[in-house]
């Protein structure tokens, strides 16, 4: 089967959310303060649907099948934006969560950050993973990026052998909301 990519719309909001979470499950417990499923689709629903965010509809593609269901997704944007993007993420966190935690920085910035990489259970290991990075990296050059980065969780080796299979080299290691990380990038 052939997956089409396409921006995702604000109305990809039923979906994305959902993909989101799987792809950032316990980080999104840490900002809502509870290990919630209901409520952290709830919160990355209310930022999916405004612009200008992390995880805003704006920064995101999706894979969708031949009936335009939504697949997969990936969100990314110049990690030169980073803190402007994670500032109504913060205030969410803390108006709606009582959450002052300001997490670490995920991008030093200087490349296309992508922040979540997730594919729906049904289609996972039919290639729509590794179509959306090959998007994205294409996408990131044709803007004039040098380069792509996202950080993986050493926890997740098959993740890892992903990445490096399609170019990702492994940077340094970094702590981020209490897990530990590998910035990967490619050029």
């Amino acid at each position: 089967m052939q997956y089409k990519i396409r921006a995702a719309k604000r109305e990809d909001y039923d979906v994305v959310p959902e993909l989101m979470l799987q792809a950032m499950e316990d980080i999104v417990f840490s900002f809502i303060q509870k290990q919630d499923i209901e409520e952290a689709i709830n919160f990355l629903t209310i930022l999916f649907k405004k612009p200008n965010n992390l995880y805003s509809y704006e920064n995101t593609f999706v894979a969708v099948d031949e009936d335009d269901n939504v697949v997969g997704s990936v969100t990314g944007y110049n990690g030169d934006d980073f803190y402007k993007l994670r500032e109504p993420v913060l205030e969410l966190m803390k108006k709606q969560y009582n959450n002052d935690m300001t997490p670490e920085p995920e991008t030093e910035g200087s490349e296309f950050y992508l922040d979540t990489v997730a594919v729906s259970p049904i289609v996972q290991g039919k290639g729509v993973g590794s179509h959306l990075l090959k998007f994205a990296v294409d996408f990131a050059k044709e803007k004039g990026f040098k380069q792509v980065g996202l950080i993986v969780d050493l926890e997740n080796p098959g993740a890892m052998k992903l990445y490096t299979r399609l170019g990702f080299k492994q940077g340094k290691a970094l702590d981020f909301v209490g897990g530990e990380y590998y910035h990967m990038y490619v050029d």
